[in-house]
């Protein structure tokens, strides 16, 4: 096995079916990247994402979609926003002031992230996800504690979309 430590690919050796040694040029900051976006809730959150209407939702959306809380989804896509490139961006509400209990920070995936669940087929039930979601009766956590539906933070005519979907 050889790596050439001058560059940040890393090159893998093993055998094909002949016998032969064959390497593979391994980039492992995307090895990484992969890694960061197989965990369970963030291939569920990336896939969410895309699935909604707009291509971006807000932790409470996204909350409403998991069993998870707000601030741990905040965790989850800072983490994949902190990554170089991003995989998750944040996109901030068209409008100021943002109505009370409507979200100001919305999460898209990223180009490279959208390619990175094409590379290990998770992209492809996106569409099915959408039918789902669509059909689902989401309420938001906390309700009562809340001035907004879920419906008022999805029809929020100033909510961002990402450009590159």
């Amino acid at each position: 096995m050889s790596q050439d430590v001058s560059s940040s690919a890393a090159y893998l050796g093993g055998e094909d079916g002949s016998g032969q040694v064959v390497e593979h040029n391994v980039d492992p900051d995307r090895l990484a990247d992969l890694r960061a976006i197989l965990t369970e809730p963030k291939a569920r959150l990336l896939q969410q994402i895309l699935a909604s209407q707009t291509g971006a939702l807000s932790a409470v959306e996204l909350a409403a979609r998991n069993e998870i809380t707000e601030s741990t989804i905040r965790d989850h896509l800072r983490n994949l926003q902190n990554r170089d490139p991003k995989i998750v961006t944040v996109l901030e509400a068209d409008a100021s002031p943002v109505p009370n209990g409507i979200p100001r920070k919305y999460y898209a995936v990223t180009e490279y992230g959208i390619g990175l669940l094409k590379q290990v087929n998770l992209y492809d039930q996106i569409g099915i996800l959408y039918d789902m979601y669509e059909a689902a009766e989401l309420e938001l956590p906390d309700i009562g504690k809340r001035p907004v539906t879920i419906e008022e933070i999805e029809w929020y005519e100033h909510r961002p979309s990402p450009d590159w979907l």
